[in-house]
């Protein structure tokens, strides 16, 4: 767990670097507080983003802190161009889904129901805010009627899904950190 001084240190950090400063707090697990770096880029190959990742790894190093985990994504819609790169790590996809933190005995069936989990940016100060995630390693007209599935019981459940992102995890380097969090 990081203390406020060293999420006021991890926070300076990113601006300097210009990426955005994210601070996960999953709702159960074996690591439930995940400091994270985020960033959008648009690179030619995952050669090069791994370069870049390994670059914010080492600053962040350089300044005390402990990097343990290294995860690059790509759109979900884009999944095709990485399906024949050969890698030994299982990739999967995601979709995050911003909803209001409401009704939680009823949010956390539907998240046992469809298998989803849920987090918060501890960063902002949404305390009446989560994220649902839903990881899926098949492929990716599974995780697309999966994703619906979610949405429809969201929208249904009358959760107001303020923001939604699908995406498709190329490289992780310890998913072994959501351990009880979600099933790996």
């Amino acid at each position: 767990m990081l203390s406020l001084q060293e999420q006021e240190a991890f926070v300076n950090f990113c601006n300097q670097q210009g990426v955005k400063p994210l601070l996960i707090e999953l709702s159960r697990g074996a690591h439930t507080q995940q400091p994270m770096i985020s960033e959008i880029t648009h690179l030619p190959s995952l050669e090069e983003a791994l370069k870049l990742a390994n670059h914010y790894s080492n600053e962040l190093q350089k300044e005390g802190f402990e990097v343990t985990r290294l995860k690059i994504e790509v759109p979900a819609t884009k999944a095709s161009f990485f399906a024949a790169s050969g890698t030994h790590f299982k990739r999967y996809f995601e979709w995050h889904g911003k909803v209001n933190y409401t009704r939680v005995d009823d949010l956390l069936a539907l998240c046992t129901t469809y298998e989803v989990h849920l987090s918060r940016n501890a960063l902002k100060n949404e305390a009446d805010t989560r994220f649902v995630t839903l990881r899926e390693y098949g492929n990716y007209e599974t995780f697309i009627h999966r994703r619906n599935q979610v949405i429809s019981a969201l929208i249904e459940g009358a959760w107001n899904l303020r923001k939604q992102q699908s995406e498709y995890c190329v490289y992780d380097s310890n998913v072994f950190l959501d351990n009880g969090w979600l099933t790996v």
